[in-house]
């Protein structure tokens, strides 16, 4: 009796770890961030293929920071642009949300569709807090009607900078 059971217990054994290995994070970004000729020469550097950085570009040395958060309030519509990105030693993850032209991307669409953004903006810790908000406001082409912008930043250095800015 004992001989019957092995075989279907290995069988659902194996069968659970596939179903498991197949769930994974849909906000993770598995392309490699590369070097696109439409970016400037300064622009993106080759990341690995399984999404992470390479390990010379670990911590922030593509962007300039590890984390980006972006929450943008329209008047008449709340986080009508929500964008995030996360930077670890082995995965980079990835989220876009325009409510305004009914954009939900995440993982590898989100991180294409942010990239060259992220890679126009330039910012660092020491800059001023409106000249981020105004390098926000271009590359992400911000309406100048909006209510508000936050905008949270961890640099490679572990500093973390918040940066609002109210409607014009």
């Amino acid at each position: 009796m004992i001989h019957k059971k092995m075989p279907v217990m290995t069988g659902l054994l194996l069968s659970s770890v596939l179903v498991l290995g197949a769930c994974g994070n849909d906000e993770q970004v598995t392309e490699p961030v590369t070097e696109d000729t439409s970016q400037p020469a300064d622009g993106v550097e080759d990341a690995n293929p399984e999404g992470g950085l390479s390990e010379g570009d670990v911590g922030g040395e593509v962007f300039g920071f590890v984390e980006f958060d972006l929450d943008v309030d329209l008047p008449d519509q709340d986080d009508a642009l929500q964008v995030s990105y996360d930077e670890d030693r082995d995965k980079v993850e990835a989220e876009y949300e325009n409510k305004t032209t009914n954009e939900e991307l995440e993982g590898n669409d989100a991180f294409d569709k942010i990239e060259p953004m992220l890679a126009e903006l330039k910012i660092t810790a020491d800059m001023a807090d409106d000249e981020v908000i105004n390098r926000v406001i271009e590359a992400f082409d911000i309406d100048q009607g909006y209510e508000s912008i936050e905008v949270e930043v961890t640099y490679p250095d572990g500093t973390d900078k918040d940066y609002e800015a109210t409607g014009n």
